[in-house]
């Protein structure tokens, strides 16, 4: 999808659930879900966020050989439900959309634009900043979905990796 929607894809492709990732059929089906040599991380989530904290996360993707480079990512409690507020950082490279979820509740998205799809850089890895304030009381743990796409710029879906992840910020803090 960092092709055909360079500018980020629909929302709802951070494999959240109930949710696909952009290895979906009639897209970047080609490669196994989080295959080959490529890499996505997720920087900066606490291991116990503070209430109503503000935190600054970075995305990053690489892939050896790929050319262009997309991510989307959500931030949901373990009952699925949207946590804590994602807002931009960098407003060239990323921006938000806001899906109305058949409970009503409102999901937000953060992904990256045209510019920041980093068009024509070889292997990566790439970045996207984002900032994530967590809910003003606790709701238990927070779950980041991550999705990236590395892609290889030759303007048809096959030939790019997809790459999810999931990360995890505790509301207490859990004894080991």
């Amino acid at each position: 999808m960092a092709f055909r929607y360079g500018k980020g894809s629909k929302p709802e492709y951070t494999n959240a659930p109930g949710e696909a990732s952009c290895r979906v059929v009639d897209c970047h089906a080609q490669y196994e879900l989080n295959s080959g040599d490529g890499t996505i991380s997720l920087h900066g989530v606490p291991p116990v966020y503070q209430p109503g904290r503000r935190y600054l996360l970075t995305v990053s993707l690489a892939k050896p050989g790929q050319k262009r480079w997309g991510f989307q990512l959500t931030a949901l409690t373990d009952k699925h439900q949207p946590a804590g507020e994602i807002s931009l950082v960098d407003e060239n490279l990323t921006h938000l959309l806001t899906v109305t979820r058949p409970d009503s509740s409102r999901r937000q998205y953060i992904e990256h634009t045209a510019e920041g799809s980093y068009m024509g850089t070889k292997d990566g890895p790439v970045s996207w900043k984002l900032a994530w304030t967590a809910p003003g009381r606790q709701v238990g743990d927070v779950i980041f979905y991550t999705a990236g796409n590395a892609a290889n710029f030759n303007k048809k879906p096959w030939g790019d990796y997809i790459y999810t992840r999931v990360d995890t910020t505790h509301g207490v803090l859990r004894p080991d």
